[in-house]
Parts: C-alpha cells; structure tokens; sequence
C-alpha cells in the first residue's frame, strides 16, 4: 500500500477516496504528497454532498490528517498550484483550484460554472401579453391573509420572468401556485408548450394527480431524467444545447432535490427563450448528489427592482416597497412564500418548524416539554411507536377491505435519521414484525398479508416509482398481490412483477421527503452522528400535518438543531458577481 492511501485509510477515508489519492500521486510529476492527499479530502468532502473542498474553512474532514497539512493555506494553495494536475480557470485538468480557495474535481467545477452562467443568462423580463386579463384573474383570486399575499406575487414573478425560484415550505401553496400560473399562462398564449417536471417519479405522479383533478390533462408530468432523455446508456441525455428541448415553459416542482450536475444538464438543454420556474422548499435537505443548488439561489435577502414593485403595484394593488433593491440588474428573481396555511400559529408542527429554522435549540425543547409526553419521549419508548399504527393494524386482522387497510396505514409513519443500527429503520421494521408475529401474522415470509413495503427502484412499464408505498394484501381470490393506491385508484400487482422493494414500517427521513402523514413520529438516535443536522430534522416535523412524536435524548435533539449542514459551493457567488 503506497504512503497516500496508507494515511486515508488510517484516518478512516473511504475505499473510493484512497483510490483517487493514489491515482493522483502516480499521475502527478513532482510525486507531492500534499496533492495526493488533498485529492482524497476532496473526493471525500464530494460523498458527503459537497461540491468543492474549501481549503480555508477548518472542515471537519482536516482533523484526522492534521499534522499531514501546511499551518498557512498560502503554502497549500501554492503546492496545488505547482501541480501538473491542478489547473484554474478553463484549463483541463482532473482537479481545479480558484482564487477563493475552493478546489473542485473538473467535472463539478465545470457544471456550477454553467450553471451559473446559464442562470444569469436568464434575466429577461418578459412583458404581459394581456395584462388587464391577467389583473381580473388575481382580482378574483380570493386571498384570506392580511398584509402581503406572497403567493400572488409568486405567480406574477413566474409570468413576466424568464428565470423563477419559488420557495416555501408545506403549507405555503406552492401546488396552488403551480395551478394558477397554468391557468394564467394559457389565458396569455393559448399554445404555449409547457412541461412539468420533478426530480423523483414519486413527485413527478403527485403532482400529475393534481393538474389532471384540475383540467389540464393534457400536460404530462415527467421525472427530470426522462424529460431530459437521460438513460443508463445515455447519461448526458438526448437534449442540450445544440438539440434543445421543445418547450415554451418549463416548471420544476421539489426543486431542492435537484443536485448541481443535474441542474446543468437542465439548463444546458434550455431553448434561448424558455421560461424556467423552480419550486421547492429551501430549507429541506438537499440533493442526494452533491450541492445545494436551490438553498444557493434562496441565499440572500429577497428584493425586487423598481420596475416589479411599480408592476405589483399595479397588476396586484400590492405595495413591495420595502422589498426594493438598489441594484436594479440585479436577478430579482427569487419569491419566498411567507405564510403556511396548514399551520396557524399555534399548531406545534409549525412551532417546532420555525424554531427548528432558526436554530433556536432552547425554544424547541422548551415546545416539545410543554407539548408533554404525547410530543416527546427521550429514551426508547417502543410502545408509543408501535401504537401509531393500530388503527391499520386492527384493518388488516379484521380484513379490511384493502382501501382501507392501505388508508390506515398511511395516517401514520415512523421516520429514522439512519437505515442501519441502533434507532433505525432496519431496527423499527424488526421490531415491529416480532410484534405482529406475536399477533399471529406469518411475518416470517417474505410476503404476508398486511406488509407494507416501498419501492426503492423506478419502474415506469409497472408505473411504481422510488418512493411509492403499497401494501402486501390478500385479493378476492385469496392470493397475494401488492397493492398501491394511485390517483384514487387500486392498482394491484403481481409479487413476480414487483421491482426492488423493502419493508417499510419505518422510512428514513430523506426517503420521507414530498409525502405528507397526519401523525409522525420522528426517531433519532441516542449517539451523536455526522448526519443529525436541523435541514434533517425540520424534513422530518414537517412531513406531519397534525400531531408529531420526538423519540430522542434532549442532548442529541440540541446538536441537531444547532447543527447547520452547509455544503460547500461556489455556486451563489458566482451569481452574484
């Protein structure tokens, strides 16, 4: 084992990081161990969903080769720099390093560089074809908040810009907004050729379901991958710049899912004239892959130039004064929903989420502690997280037709930060089926009656995405099939055509993300891990829409909600030079 990968490995680095590392000392002239192993930091850094190692923040990453690295960042950057594989600017080299600092593997330097590009390329202003239409819809548009109606100004943004960020959190009507600016569109140009999209074929059929019980069939929602023709053959896809995609008006909805190599894709594939609106949630974890493309954009302050503040003025009888930037160049571009109208303000669910937003740890313990013990229990309380699904349970053993049983179960579900170990979703589904089996469900077989399991790989001949939940249910004839339940509707499955799967009593947060359940219970575990941080946390309270139960020390409750996870990216100062 050469030097390189003998210090990864015995600081605990990944396989894939000691392998980069020694590849990039055999390649590199001067044989420099420093780059070599500054490689593995960064390849390292990337698996945790960052897009570059920033050399002069004091990453966590350092601790374990400290007495490895240079005390000045001045020599460290001036080593890279000497390498034969550390390029800058457009040089064409396995690693990049710019004059901030950040060191990036080429191909993710070279896709926030077009990303960035693209975006700020996409600042035109986009006049109203008929805007006295356009006024008569929001007159009539009913709105039953006092002050700023955030939603109105959302889809005003979205059809006079041909670059749109929404953000907002559950509850905020970003679903209405996407409603209304279809409608609104359409009355402009009745044959404007507009795609819908999301990231996951979960929320892509979500929102398919929504704007066909709304009339517009004719729209077809697709994942992002298949909109863009990407393949595992095909992993640049069909469309880009040169063969653009054949669209009027883009909108993406789970917009925070989105990573940075994906987001370059989109926009490369972009028509020079096609609008794009992005809505999501910026304050949810962000993409699996690396970067953090939507909390990037919704990272400064939201304002507006003068001329849409005199337009909302105008159209909206709304007065965003205080929103005015002085810079009028600047994107304008960003509306963040301010009002949920699931949570008022004195649902708990909102409580936590705001205090959880904030940061303010003493503030969520102090609401869980006067919640009692329905909200928060700190050591394992097995029988309070089983009880959450008796209503399901009592369908299945009374067999229940199977609308129901699957009805039942969807009230409820127990959401873990980890799938592996202690307080886990392997952990939860374990226990949960000795608890059935007691009860005298045959739990020892793959399938049983009753199971609910989630699809953890797409299918689009079956229509069963990753994410999808369904439940193992005896037919009229008496054999198992699974069964899901699909825009209102049954569909059953043959188990011999089911795809990848996995039991699913419990789901882990990020699995967890774009579904909603009335009551949630939220499972951390008792030891402190690089994974708890309040983006976590905050997916998790917020995917119930009445009552959540917290099963964790306050301890680790404190560190989660102090905990900012960051991820390193150039990404929002480049669109702001």
């Amino acid at each position: 084992m050469n030097r390189v990968k003998l210090a990864l490995h015995q600081a605990g680095f990944s396989e894939l990081a000691c392998q980069f590392a020694a590849y990039i000392e055999r390649v590199d002239k001067d044989n420099d161990l420093l780059v070599a192993l500054t490689a593995g930091l960064l390849t390292e850094a990337v698996s945790q969903g960052h897009v570059c190692l920033n050399l002069n923040q004091s990453h966590a990453l350092f601790q374990s080769v400290r007495n490895l690295l240079p005390d000045e960042f001045s020599k460290w950057q001036s080593r890279l720099k000497q390498s034969n594989v550390v390029g800058a600017g457009d040089d064409y080299r396995p690693l990049i390093l710019d004059d901030n600092g950040l060191l990036y593997l080429y191909r993710y330097w070279h896709d926030e560089q077009n990303s960035a590009r693209e975006i700020k390329q996409r600042h035109a202003v986009i006049a109203l074809q008929d805007a006295e239409t356009v006024k008569q819809a929001f007159d009539v548009w009913p709105s039953i908040i006092d002050g700023i109606d955030w939603q109105k100004v959302a889809v005003l943004m979205a059809l006079t810009r041909q670059f749109c960020v929404i953000s907002g959190g559950p509850g905020t009507g970003k679903t209405t907004i996407v409603l209304r600016l279809l409608q609104s569109l359409f009355q402009q140009n009745s044959h404007y050729r507009i795609a819908l999209a999301a990231p996951t074929g979960k929320a892509a059929a979500r929102l398919q379901y929504v704007i066909t019980d709304k009339e517009h069939d004719t729209i077809q929602v697709k994942t992002l991958h298949r909109l863009l023709g990407i393949s595992p053959n095909n992993e640049q896809g069909r469309y880009n710049a040169e063969r653009p995609l054949p669209f009027d008006v883009i909108i993406v909805d789970e917009a925070s899912m989105i990573d940075i190599s994906l987001m370059a894709k989109l926009l490369q594939a972009l028509a020079p004239t096609t609008r794009l609106v992005l809505l999501g949630d910026s304050q949810q974890l962000a993409s699996v892959e690396s970067g953090a493309v939507l909390a990037n954009l919704c990272q400064t302050a939201m304002t507006f130039n003068a001329d849409f503040v005199q337009l909302a003025n105008d159209v909206l009888d709304v007065d965003l004064s205080e929103y005015q930037s002085r810079d009028n160049s600047a994107l304008n571009s960003v509306v963040k929903l301010q009002h949920s109208y699931r949570f008022d303000e004195n649902s708990l669910v909102g409580q936590l989420a705001y205090a959880i937003q904030a940061g303010k740890a003493d503030e969520v313990i102090q609401l869980l502690a006067d919640a009692g013990p329905t909200a928060w229990q700190q050591e394992d309380d097995l029988k309070q997280l089983i009880s959450g699904y008796q209503a399901y349970f009592d369908a299945v053993m009374s067999r229940a037709d199977a609308l129901s049983c699957i009805q039942a179960f969807e009230i409820y579900r127990v959401l873990c930060a980890v799938k592996q170990g202690a307080q886990s979703v392997e952990a939860v589904n374990r226990t949960i089926e000795r608890y059935i089996a007691k009860m005298g469900w045959r739990s020892h077989h793959d399938f049983y009656h009753g199971r609910p399991i989630m699809i953890t790989q797409n299918d689009y001949r079956q229509q069963l995405f990753n994410g999808d939940t369904g439940l193992i249910l005896k037919n009229e004839t008496g054999q198992l099939q699974a069964c899901f339940l699909v825009d209102d509707e049954l569909r059953w499955v043959d188990l011999i055509r089911l795809p990848a799967h996995e039991t699913a009593f419990a789901t882990t947060i990020h699995k967890s993300q774009g579904s909603e359940y009335d009551h949630v219970c939220v499972l951390l575990p008792q030891e402190d891990t690089a994974i708890l941080n309040r983006e976590l946390l905050y997916t998790a309270i917020t995917r119930a829409k009445k009552d959540v139960f917290v099963l964790a020390n306050e301890g680790i409750v404190r560190k989660t909600v102090i905990t900012q996870h960051e991820r390193e990216s150039g990404l929002a100062g480049l669109l702001n030079n």
